[in-house]
C-alpha cells in the first residue's frame, strides 16, 4: 500500500488514481468513484477522494482514517512518545456528526484530538481542522508577500477540496464575519448534505482582537463581532488573548428553536493580518521577524530558503531505530550550491524559540531537543520581555545566517562582504 501512495502526485493534481469499482453504472452522470494520494510535509501519505468524481457505493464512502479517540493511557508520556498530532485526513470529518459532539459540555475536555499542543495541552477538534487547513493552503509557509490576498489563498484551496461527490468546502467555507448568520445558513440548507452530519458551516478569518470572548475584525464602517455561544478556545500559550492577530476558526450552525447561532470557535495567534502564518505565542512572532530577515539576506547571496512552521508532528528515526516524534517551532531547508553536475545536498535547520526560564519548561526543551537534533541542525533564539531583546536578535541572526552560509558552501569571502554591507 505504501508504495502505491508513494507512486501517486497530490490529490489537487494527480498523475495516477485507482477507480472503484462499487458501482458498474453511472448514477446521475456522475462517473466512477476516483482515489488519489496525498502527501502532506508532516504525517504519513493517505488516499483523498478525487473531486467531482461519483459518490461510493461502498465503505470508502467516508474515509475513517482518523476514527474517534480514547484519552491518552499516559496523560505525561516521554519526550517524543506522545500520541502524534495529526491532519484530519478526511474532509467529510470536518462536519459534526448528526449527535452533536460535547453537547452541554462548552469547557469540558475536547473530543477527538491527536497529540499534544504547545502548551502541553491536547488540540481541540475544532483547533486540529483549523491547522489542517491552514497546512493545506500553505499558510504555514512563511514567504516575502506574493501579491495574492490570503482571502484569495483560501478560495482557490477550498474549491479543489471535496467533501462529498456534490459538496465542496468552498460551499461550507465563508471568510467575512460581517456574513448574515440567517441567510448562510439558508444557503447550507439548499445544498446536498451528506447523510448523517449536521448541516453547519465554517467561518475562517483573522481577528484584529479577542475580547470578552468575541473575536472583532475591524472594518471601515463599524467592527464585525463573532461571539460563540459555547466560548472561544485558544491553542498555544496565550490563553489571555493579549496579542493579537489570531486566526479563528467558527461553527455555524442552528440551535434547538432553529435559530442560527455560532457556536463555538477556535483561536491561533498568527504573525500579522497581511501575512498570517500561524504561531504558538507571541515570542514565536519575535522569531519568525528575525528568520524572515535572515531568509531575505542569505536569498541575495543565492540560498534559496523554504521557511515553515510545522503543525503537526514529524516522525523522527533515532540512531537505535526508534521512531519518536517531534514539532519544531520552526523549520528552515536549502540547498547546497554546488559547483559541477554533482546533486546539491539538502540541509534543514529547526529553531526553537525559547520563551522561559522556569526549570519545566528548560528540562522538557532539553529532552525534546535531542530529538530534533536528529532532525536537523539546532538552533535556539532566547526571548524575553525585556530591555536586552535587540542584542540578543542581533546575536541569534548573525549565528543563523553564519551557519547557513556555511552548510550552503558559500565562500567566506562572499559572506563578509555581504555581513559588512
Amino acid at each position: 500500500m505504501a508504495a502505491i501512495l508513494n507512486e501517486m502526485r497530490d490529490g489537487r493534481d494527480p498523475q495516477c488514481w485507482l477507480e472503484c469499482d462499487c458501482r458498474d453504472t453511472e448514477v446521475g452522470g456522475s462517473r466512477q468513484p476516483r482515489l488519489t494520494a496525498r502527501v502532506r510535509e508532516q504525517g504519513p501519505p493517505h488516499f483523498v477522494r478525487l473531486n467531482r468524481y461519483g459518490a461510493h457505493a461502498c465503505s470508502l464512502h467516508s474515509f475513517r482514517t482518523d476514527p474517534d479517540e480514547d484519552e491518552d493511557d499516559d496523560p505525561s508520556p516521554e519526550p517524543g512518545k506522545h500520541r502524534p498530532l495529526r491532519p484530519v485526513n478526511d474532509t467529510l470529518d470536518y462536519l459534526d456528526d448528526e449527535r452533536e459532539p460535547g453537547a452541554g459540555k462548552p469547557t469540558g475536555r475536547p473530543t477527538g484530538p491527536r497529540g499534544v499542543t504547545a502548551s502541553g495541552e491536547r488540540l481541540p477538534r475544532l483547533g486540529r481542522i483549523l491547522h489542517t487547513i491552514l497546512s493545506d493552503a500553505r499558510f504555514n509557509a512563511a514567504t516575502a508577500a506574493s501579491g495574492q490576498h490570503p482571502w484569495d489563498r483560501v478560495s482557490t484551496f477550498a474549491d479543489g477540496e471535496e467533501i462529498t461527490d456534490t459538496l465542496s468546502l468552498r460551499q461550507v467555507l465563508f471568510t467575512e464575519p460581517w456574513t448574515r448568520l440567517a441567510e448562510k445558513m439558508n444557503e447550507i440548507d439548499g445544498l446536498p448534505w451528506p447523510a448523517g452530519k449536521k448541516r453547519s458551516a465554517l467561518l475562517l478569518f483573522v481577528a484584529d482582537k479577542i475580547e470578552a470572548g468575541s473575536a472583532i475584525k475591524f472594518t471601515r464602517y463599524k467592527p464585525a463581532t463573532v461571539t460563540p455561544e459555547r466560548g472561544m478556545r485558544i491553542g498555544g500559550r496565550d490563553q489571555k488573548h493579549s496579542h493579537p492577530p489570531y486566526w479563528v476558526l467558527a461553527v455555524i450552525d442552528r440551535n434547538k428553536k432553529g435559530e442560527a447561532r455560532v457556536r463555538e470557535a477556535f483561536a491561533q495567534h498568527a504573525y500579522s493580518s497581511t501575512q498570517p502564518v500561524p504561531l504558538d505565542s507571541h515570542y514565536e512572532r519575535r522569531t519568525l521577524a528575525q528568520l524572515l530577515k535572515i531568509v531575505d539576506w542569505v536569498g541575495k547571496k543565492g540560498v534559496a530558503v523554504a521557511l515553515v512552521k510545522p503543525l503537526f508532528d514529524s516522525d523522527v528515526t533515532l540512531a537505535s531505530g526508534e521512531i519518536v516524534w517531534c514539532r519544531p517551532d520552526f523549520e528552515l531547508e536549502f540547498n547546497e550550491i554546488t559547483q559541477g553536475p554533482a546533486a546539491a545536498r539538502r540541509h534543514r535547520i529547526v529553531v526553537e524559540t525559547m520563551g522561559s526560564e522556569s526549570e519545566a519548561y528548560l528540562i522538557q526543551k532539553t529532552r525534546t531537543h535531542e530529538i530534533m537534533r536528529s532532525r536537523g541542525v539546532l538552533l535556539e533564539h532566547v526571548v524575553r520581555d525585556d530591555s536586552e531583546q535587540d542584542a540578543r536578535d542581533d546575536a541569534f541572526g548573525k549565528r543563523l545566517y553564519g551557519r547557513i552560509l556555511q552548510l550552503a558552501g558559500v565562500p567566506r569571502q562572499a559572506a563578509a562582504t555581504t555581513s559588512r554591507a
